[in-house]
């Protein structure tokens, strides 16, 4: 019967968009959208400084803009002049999923001529699933590397269909969008060419990467005519930004549980794959994805060596770990082939099969599926193999639920115009009540997942800020300017840190809050401050200005 539904399904196109549809509105109420936060509070300022470039005098910060090589947000500046940025920028993240999940389906269906695996692959990806740094597959809000993420699987698929040149082509035009997911499936393009040569032949080779670099010659040209590519050991410069904010990003077994449990989410993956693999006839496709997923290994290779003894600046800015995402993809990928082969097969009991088609579709952890899997291997008793398995997935669905509360890393709902909180409420009076070169003192450790940084909504400059490490990590050279003022609004916390983003964070608002009104008085004077902003119930001895419900805003020139 499922066989005949998916079949239904691949033979009647409205009906597979309509399920491309679903799929899409589904996971974007699972797992939410969110405007102005985690790594869009980068881009969103850099994009009203391109289209308002009045915005932000004298803030180094802004500056960085052109550092980073992507013309993604260039397309979007007429949208914010017009007054629609967010509603674009909505309809855009809209297309890109519904294109994930089209893009997938096509993948699934050239690597396994199997609808129903194709099927089960778009249900699967529907829920969210960590890999290697903690990424999911589908994201909660509009970046460059989402945009790209369906292109490059569609590339990925016409390079398993022998259309090389189109491959590279469509590669090249995804590489001035985003760079470093480009350059990860390019990677895994030269090495599958270079093992698979005679496959391919010179030729086609030649003619691929002429296209390549052609397609990809307007970002090469810009990148050319800025900064150079730094091959300098910066030993210091990487400590702090790994220690700051980014540990997850460079290390794939730290001491600390919430790292670790996504870095063996990323290897479970990674088993998935060897499973499923294994228990295939292998084609010559099979052939090309596993050079594929031993590309993403070597380059994974690369990280823990670099992290460990050797950080090569290019290697860092790189966040070359960001390569696990396609592991955990291929690992999906075919254990959701190996699950519908089994079930094709009757080579389980349905019993057996649900629980882990259950684990494979509702457990963010591709450990789970895993455990399951060795489970219904290790237990021969049906009853005792059944109640452990269904635990197995209760408990990891149940903690999941319980980790993701305590970290603050799950927020389903829409979030269009931004968060609607008081921390806005105070960006909005900053925004409208202040002139455009004001510049804040803000609480330096006000930043997450679904939590904007000042500047976002503000359109007002700040003194510091610890999510400013974000872009530090692209820009070594910002270091030394951002340093001294951090360490001046949280004096102590930056010798501290240790790599947990979340004890950071605490450590940061302590210090902000040992400093006095007098204090601050001397620092805005120090950076050229206008305004003090603190949450509530801090209180100082300076001219209120603005008050809500969590935040004050005091004026510091009139103290």
């Amino acid at each position: 019967m499922l066989e005949a539904f998916a079949n239904r399904i691949a033979s009647t196109p409205w009906q597979r968009h309509a399920l491309f549809l679903v799929a899409t509105l589904a996971t974007v109420v699972l797992v939410g959208y969110h405007f102005g936060t985690f790594d869009q509070t980068i881009h969103i300022p850099f994009l009203k400084k391109y289209a308002q470039p009045e915005l932000f005098p004298n803030d180094p910060f802004l500056e960085l803009r052109t550092q980073h090589y992507s013309y993604f947000w260039f397309f979007f500046q007429p949208f914010y002049r017009a007054g629609v940025l967010e509603i674009a920028l909505f309809g855009v993240h809209l297309a890109a999923t519904y294109g994930t999940f089209w893009a997938l389906w096509a993948l699934s269906l050239t690597l396994f001529e199997s609808p129903l695996a194709a099927l089960l692959t778009v249900v699967v990806f529907v829920w969210p699933h960590i890999g290697f740094a903690g990424f999911p597959v589908i994201e909660f809000s509009l970046l460059n590397r989402t945009f790209v993420l369906p292109w490059l699987l569609v590339a990925i698929d016409l390079f398993l269909r022998r259309r090389w040149v189109g491959a590279f082509a469509l590669l090249g035009v995804m590489y001035n969008l985003h760079v470093i997911s480009a350059q990860f499936v390019l990677a895994m393009f030269l090495l599958a060419a270079v093992v698979q040569l005679r496959q391919i032949g010179w030729r086609s080779l030649a003619l691929s990467l002429l296209l390549f670099v052609i397609a990809a010659a307007p970002v090469l040209i810009w990148k050319l005519a800025g900064s150079p590519v730094d091959f300098s050991v910066r030993p210091e410069w990487f400590a702090i930004i790994a220690r700051g904010t980014l540990y997850n990003l460079f290390y794939l077994f730290p001491p600390y549980p919430h790292i670790l449990l996504i870095s063996v989410s990323g290897l479970a993956a990674l088993a998935l794959f060897a499973v499923a693999r294994r228990a295939r006839r292998a084609t010559p496709r099979d052939q090309t994805v596993t050079i594929f997923v031993v590309a993403g290994l070597i380059i994974l290779a690369v990280q823990v060596v670099t992290a460990q003894w050797l950080p090569i600046t290019i290697v860092i800015q790189s966040q070359i770990i960001r390569a696990g995402l396609f592991v955990l993809i291929f690992g999906l990928l075919y254990f959701a082939w190996y699950v519908t082969e089994q079930y094709r097969r009757r080579a389980q009991s349905r019993a057996d099969l649900a629980v882990l088609a259950g684990a494979l579709v509702f457990s963010a952890l591709p450990v789970v599926p895993l455990l399951v899997w060795a489970l219904q291997r290790l237990v021969r008793s049906p009853a005792w193999r059944q109640a452990a398995a269904w635990i197995t997935l209760l408990l990891s669905v149940a903690g999941t639920i319980v980790i993701a509360a305590a970290y603050q890393v799950w927020s389903p709902g829409l979030h269009l115009y931004g968060p609607d909180t008081a921390w806005e409420d105070a960006q909005v009076w900053a925004r409208d009540h202040t002139p455009l070169e004001a510049r804040f003192i803000t609480p330096p450790h006000i930043w997450w997942l679904y939590q904007s940084d000042w500047r976002v909504f503000s359109e007002r400059s700040t003194v510091a800020t610890l999510s400013e490490l974000l872009e530090a990590a692209f820009a070594p050279d910002y270091l030394p300017y951002w340093q001294p003022r951090f360490e001046a609004l949280a004096p102590g916390a930056l010798g501290q840190f240790r790599g947990d983003f979340f004890e950071n964070k605490r450590l940061t608002a302590a210090a902000f809050y040992s400093l006095s009104a007098g204090d601050f008085a001397r620092l805005g004077e120090t950076f050229g401050a206008d305004y003090l902003v603190v949450e509530q119930p801090h209180d100082y001895a300076l001219p209120l200005v603005y008050e809500n419900s969590g935040y004050r805003i005091y004026a510091l020139a009139e103290y």
